[in-house]
C-alpha cells in the first residue's frame, strides 16, 4: 500500500485496532526523517455501521482536516495524497474484499496519563471551540457527506442496546429507563433549531485518547467519528470524561472563543446522557465490553438518568 505514496518507510509500528487498524510509519531518510499515520479502515467490531468505511465518507473527513490545516493555526493530522493525487487508496485483499486506506501527517505530542489539570481542561475547551468556529464558517465542498448525531442516531443506539436485555447484560428495568430518557432527549433535539451557531461538523470523540499535548499545547487527533451534530452534543461527549470541576474549566475555555447559548446546562445534561447511550451502543457490539456494561449501566440509570427525569441537575456535582 505504501508503494502508492511518495514515502520510503523504514519501520511500521502497530498502534491499535478500533474503528481503524492504525500504524505509525517512520521514514528512512536520515536528512528528513518524518512520521505518518497509516489507517486501514476496517473496524474491530463485526457489527459496526459500515457507513464509516465508505469512500465518500472518508474523503469528507479528510476534506475537513485539510481545511483545518489550511485555515487555522491548529495542529491536526492532515492527509497525504497518493501518487494518483487522491487521499483514499483502495487496496484489494482478494477478489471480493477491498480495504480503504489513508495516510496522514503525524502529530507530535503525548496523551495525558492522569486527569487533566484545570488549565489543561480549559485548553481542551478552547480547542473544541476553535473546531466549532471553523466548522460554522467553512463552506462544505460539493458531495461532502458524514453521518449525523441526531435523534434518529440516538434511537438506533437504543435499539442496539435492546439485544443486551436478552443476554442478561442489561436488565429490563434499566432498559426501560433508557427508553424513557431517550424519548425525552429526542424531544429536546427535535425542538432545537439547526443554525450555523448551534449545528455543524463536530469531532464527536474528543476524549483523553483523542487529544494530546505538545509543549503545553492541546492538539486534536482521530477525527474518524466526526460528523454533523449539535455543538452542545460535542461538548457533552467530552464532559463525560472530565471530573465536575474540570467540566467548569472546560466550559470557561470554550467560552473564551465562542459563547454558549442561554440556559445551556439543561441541554448539556440531556446530551451528556445521549452521548453515553451512543457509547454504550458502540460497546454493545464488542463482547469483551459486556462485563463493563453490566456494571456501568445500572450506575448511569440510577445516578444520571433518574436525576435527569426528575429535573435534578447533575453535571457539576456527579
Amino acid at each position: 500500500m505504501l508503494a502508492q505514496y511518495n514515502v520510503s518507510a523504514a519501520q511500521l509500528v502497530f498502534l491499535g485496532h478500533s474503528e481503524n487498524v492504525t500504524f505509525r510509519v517512520d521514514t528512512r531518510d536520515p536528512e528528513n526523517c518524518e512520521s505518518f499515520l497509516l489507517r486501514i479502515h476496517h473496524p474491530i467490531a463485526q457489527f459496526c455501521d459500515r457507513i464509516w468505511q465508505q469512500h465518500a465518507v472518508i474523503e469528507s473527513e479528510l476534506a475537513w482536516l485539510t481545511a483545518l490545516h489550511r485555515d487555522t493555526d491548529l495542529v491536526v493530522p492532515y492527509p497525504v495524497q497518493n501518487l494518483s493525487g487522491t487521499f483514499v487508496t483502495s487496496v484489494a485483499i482478494h477478489a471480493s474484499k477491498t480495504f480503504n486506506c489513508t495516510l496522514l501527517n503525524w502529530v507530535d505530542g503525548s496523551p495525558l496519563d492522569t486527569e487533566p489539570t484545570p488549565k489543561q481542561a480549559w485548553q481542551v475547551g478552547e480547542l473544541m471551540a476553535q473546531l466549532h468556529q471553523h466548522a460554522s464558517l467553512w463552506e462544505l465542498p460539493i458531495g461532502f457527506t458524514r453521518p449525523k448525531y441526531d435523534f434518529e442516531k440516538l434511537h438506533t443506539s437504543l435499539m442496539r442496546l435492546r439485544s443486551l436485555v436478552d443476554t442478561g447484560t442489561i436488565s429490563v428495568a434499566d432498559f426501560s429507563v433508557f427508553e424513557t430518557v431517550v424519548r425525552r432527549i429526542c424531544e429536546v433535539m427535535k425542538a432545537l433549531k439547526k443554525t450555523r451557531h448551534s449545528w455543524g461538523l463536530i469531532h464527536a470523540d474528543l476524549n483523553e485518547n483523542n487529544y494530546i499535548f505538545h509543549a503545553s499545547e492541546a492538539r486534536p487527533i482521530d477525527f474518524s467519528y466526526c460528523g454533523f451534530g449539535y455543538y452542545l452534543y460535542d461538548i457533552a461527549s467530552t464532559l463525560k470524561h472530565l471530573f465536575p470541576e474540570n467540566r467548569k474549566s472546560f466550559l470557561s475555555g470554550y467560552q473564551n472563543v465562542r459563547q454558549l447559548p442561554h440556559k445551556y446546562q439543561n441541554i448539556l445534561e440531556a446530551f451528556f446522557i445521549g452521548s453515553t447511550v451512543d457509547n454504550f451502543a458502540f460497546l454493545a457490539s464488542q463482547p469483551n465490553e459486556h462485563d463493563y456494561l453490566s456494571q456501568d449501566v445500572p450506575y448511569v440509570t440510577e445516578k444520571l438518568c433518574n436525576k435527569y427525569l426528575k429535573g435534578e441537575l447533575f453535571l457539576f456535582d456527579s
